[in-house]
């Protein structure tokens, strides 16, 4: 079976990309990933940063796009799509602010679904990333549940987030196992507990998540991309995402 590629969520040195993009990219390139996932193109338009992309040495595999763009400037989204040559885009979020009760949850799902059908037309899967607050149970079942019981998979799959759903309580590896082939995508994070039960992000392998078992059901899920992602770092970004590479990389032989 061949090894899955990793690429790194580029949300992660956020820091770097806001100060000076063309540097931060040479920086990841060099931090050893030849791949990355896009979280917005740094107040760029999508094709003058996909030139950065290039000159860098890296290829984008998707991108983040919000809920609001998705449903409310889809062209545009479809146009920088198409501009980047991306086959993926992610809904990053849907929060409980915008969803306050589950017939919000069920037309947000729908709406997806119907987002996700269109950009399918045009050789791109729409995939939603989760966080935390998608294992709330309403009327007796996760969110995270609802929104795919109510869209199809061929128009909405999942980028798991392994430690989000970690952290909302649920069996990673039993939540991977259900939605098998509708996850092409796999957020890669590690995080410990701080001694007051805050959420303390981590490099990969330098936390609590148990990645044997995560990475074995990657590969009977066919995951396509593992996506490295840190949210917050307690020294330099690049640093941490050179760490997390390291492991990515020894781990991949």
């Amino acid at each position: 079976m061949s090894k899955i590629p990793f690429a790194l969520q580029l949300y992660s040195v956020r820091d770097h990309l806001e100060k000076n993009p063309e540097a931060a990219l040479h920086r990841v390139k060099a931090a050893g990933y030849d791949y990355v996932e896009l979280a917005g193109t740094a107040g760029l338009t999508a094709a003058a940063f996909n030139a950065l992309l290039e000159n860098a040495g890296l290829r984008p595999v998707s991108l983040h796009a919000g809920y609001d763009v998705l449903v409310g400037d889809f062209d545009k989204l479809l146009a920088d799509l198409k501009t980047l040559d991306l086959h993926f885009a992610v809904v990053p979020w849907v929060g409980i602010d915008m969803c306050p009760d589950k017939e919000a949850w069920l037309t947000a799902a729908r709406q997806m679904d119907a987002a996700g059908a269109r950009l399918r037309e045009h050789g791109i899967q729409l995939c939603y990333h989760n966080h935390a607050h998608e294992f709330e149970r309403l009327d007796g079942k996760y969110i995270l549940d609802l929104i795919y019981e109510n869209s199809a998979s061929a128009n909405l799959a999942a980028e798991l987030d392994t430690c989000w759903a970690d952290v909302g309580g649920a069996d990673t590896v039993a939540l991977m196992r259900q939605y098998g082939t509708r996850i092409p995508l796999l957020h890669i994070k590690d995080y410990v507990r701080s001694e007051t039960g805050e959420v303390v992000f981590k490099e990969v392998g330098h936390g609590c998540m148990a990645w044997d078992p995560i990475f074995d059901a990657a590969k009977a899920c066919n995951v396509a991309w593992y996506v490295v992602e840190q949210d917050t770092c307690e020294g330099d970004s690049l640093d941490s995402a050179r760490i997390s590479a390291a492991f990515m990389a020894q781990r991949q032989l």
